[in-house]
């Protein structure tokens, strides 16, 4: 009777005390609200010309920098690059007249899109005209050019005509308070870390910047969620791109030549497209060559941006795949649209694991192919766009995928298979259900 009473009075003041803490209701706490709505400010109102007039515009300022190579300040390399991973896309958005989807969809579609035009653009140049007799290395700078200002002028038109019902849009972006302009302003300082980091250690310095930096992301992803319903929805993919940036660039700037095995065969042969001026299987019979995101994409880019080649590896491709993470959280985020918060740590699980940090950076066919993957479901499951586009998109993505990485082509076709197999045996099950219910 005494141990009874004694385990009783002990029972009893674990529960008294954990009476001093407050009541927490886990299932009511996850249970997100809407992001808060804030108040919008008008910037400009975008019409019809001055949208087809600044692309125009900024087409011209591109071959100008380009022809001149006016690279003062890396001018050239930022307005090229920007102009060749944005308006191929957008012009076909455009002729496409895709307008219901979200500015961060929007965004991920463009540049996707832009990266398979420079891929299939590149590869039918490379094509046409040598059988043209027009010249024999086709991926030199002029030839590609010309050729992509042709077809660029020819999606110009054909959007122009097919936009004749282009509505203004009045640009707006929300007023934020202070809490939500610290977490928009944050971000973007991981990168610089990483680099500077990156830049201390191939010094043989301290790795004090890079630990801040991983520190720093630790500490953010912290405050998103103790803040998570105070903040603006459009925080959430912002930091992703940035943190996800800064976890690449962390390694990838690591060395002044490369880390990793395969990065260096990949180097290999887009230095070899390089040389050629001319891409063919006939050059060298290796997996490698066959992928046109080794080949005849890093090589118009850096016909384009016209920087060190190796940092067409180190820091441009760094620059496209940071996408995928907010590709993945769209996704996420369409079946959870009142938990933005389970979406945005969905994709930061994805960055956090070594493969995203340590194993892409050194394999770039499998990163672009990754991209790709992702844009490919995304436009599968989006209800918001016609039947007929999805298809358009899925296909695009499919083969640019397929293009870019073998492997990761084979694991697509052989899940796409066994999720058919699936559904088609579920249904047979779920038939034969309702027929006994019968």
């Amino acid at each position: 009777m005494a141990n009874y009473s004694k385990s009783t009075t002990k029972k009893r003041s674990l529960k008294e005390k954990l009476n001093f803490f407050p009541n927490i209701n886990i299932e009511k706490d996850l249970q997100e609200e809407p992001s808060p709505k804030f108040e919008k400010q008008k910037l400009f109102t975008l019409t019809k010309n001055k949208l087809f007039l600044s692309i125009l515009a900024f087409m011209i300022l591109v071959n100008i920098l380009i022809f001149f190579n006016l690279n003062q300040f890396y001018i050239r390399a930022t307005f090229a690059f920007l102009f060749i991973v944005t308006i191929p896309g957008l012009l076909i958005m455009l002729m496409l007249k895709i307008r219901e989807v979200g500015f961060w969809e929007y965004l991920v579609y463009n540049v996707g899109l832009s990266i398979s035009f420079i891929m299939f653009g590149g590869l039918v140049i490379n094509w046409i005209l040598p059988w043209l007799n027009i010249t024999d290395k086709p991926l030199s700078l002029y030839p590609i050019l010309i050729c992509f200002d042709i077809f660029l002028i020819v999606f110009w038109i054909t959007a122009w005509i097919r936009n004749k019902d282009f509505n203004p849009l009045k640009i707006q972006y929300p007023k934020l308070d202070t809490i939500n302009r610290i977490f928009f302003v944050v971000p973007m300082l991981f990168p610089v870390l990483s680099i500077l980091g990156a830049f201390l250690l191939n010094n043989h310095g301290t790795n004090i910047l890079t630990m801040i930096m991983l520190g720093g992301i630790a500490v953010y992803v912290f405050c998103v969620v103790l803040f998570r319903k105070k903040l603006n929805e459009n925080v959430f993919p912002w930091a992703l791109y940035w943190m996800g940036l800064s976890l690449l660039l962390m390694y990838s700037m690591r060395s002044w030549f490369f880390m990793g095995s395969d990065i260096v065969l990949e180097y290999h042969y887009f230095q070899f497209t390089i040389e050629k001026a001319f891409w063919s299987m006939s050059n060298t019979l290796d997996a490698y060559n066959s992928c046109l995101s080794l080949t005849i994409l890093p090589t118009i880019l850096f016909l384009f941006i016209k920087i060190n080649n190796l940092y067409i590896f180190k820091l441009i491709m760094q620059l496209i795949f940071s996408l995928t993470p907010i590709a993945l959280y769209l996704l996420i985020n369409r079946y959870c649209k009142e938990k933005v918060f389970f979406s945005f740590i969905s994709a930061f699980v994805f960055m956090s694991a070594m493969s995203f940090t340590i194993d892409m950076p050194a394999h770039i066919r499998q990163a672009i192919a990754f991209l790709f993957f992702s844009l490919m479901i995304l436009a599968l499951f989006n209800k918001e766009i016609g039947s007929m586009i999805r298809k358009i998109f899925f296909l695009i993505f499919g083969f640019s995928m397929i293009v870019s990485h073998y492997s990761t082509s084979y694991i697509t076709f052989a899940l796409f298979i066994m999720t058919y197999i699936l559904v088609f045996f579920y249904q047979k099950y779920k038939n034969g259900e309702l027929k006994n219910d019968r």
